[in-house]
Formats: structure tokens, sequence, C-alpha cells
């Protein structure tokens, strides 16, 4: 079972998970993260410290939702990732878009600089 707590820091929404990032737990997630356009969310940050797993239907949704806030100018970055939830991430080049970063911090100097 996955579970998701939501707070703000700046102009950022930041999403903590805890559990597996997959078919069946991410039913509903979606909404969470396209919901916060309304919000004047500039950055919405994917806390992965607690995720313990990915499958293929969790990685194409990170797609699916980068792709749909671009037309926004919304960021979208994921912190946090155990070694094989990034070995997962980089296995199918979703850094190439969507960045990693290593702390909840760092993912904010990093949107407020670039």
């Amino acid at each position: 079972m996955l579970q998701v707590c939501e707070k703000m820091n700046h102009q950022s929404t930041v999403i903590i998970f805890t559990g597996r990032f997959d078919r069946q737990s991410t039913i509903g997630i979606g909404d969470l993260i396209l919901g916060t356009k309304g919000m004047r969310c500039q950055h919405i940050i994917l806390d992965f410290m607690g995720i313990t797993g990915i499958d293929s239907v969790g990685l194409g949704l990170l797609y699916l939702w980068y792709h749909k806030l671009q037309p926004e100018r919304i960021g979208l970055s994921i912190v946090g990732p155990s070694p094989n939830v990034r070995a997962a991430l980089e296995g199918c080049h979703l850094p190439d878009c969507i960045p990693v970063y290593a702390s909840e911090h760092e993912a904010v100097r990093q949107k407020i600089y670039s």
C-alpha cells in the first residue's frame, strides 16, 4: 500500500511517498499531481525516500505527468530514490527529463536558481 503526504515548500509542492510505486498503488495519484496546476505551484517534488520498489506502470506515470505539466511550465523532480529505484529510473532514461536529486533542499535550490 502506498502512503502519500503532501506539503508546501516555497513555490513547490512536495509529495512524500512511502511504499511501492506500482500499478495497484498509484491509482488516483495522478489527480493529486495534476491538481497542483491550479494552485500557482511552479515545482512538484516527488519524495521517493520511502519508495521500496517501482514497476513499469509507475515509470510510465512519471513520464505522463512530466509531459502533462510541461505546457503549464511546472517543474517535476524526484528526490532520494533508493539505489534500486534509481537504477529503474535510469534504465528508462527518466532522469533525462525529470531531474533526480539527493534531497528536497537540493531540488528546491536547483529550481530557484535555474
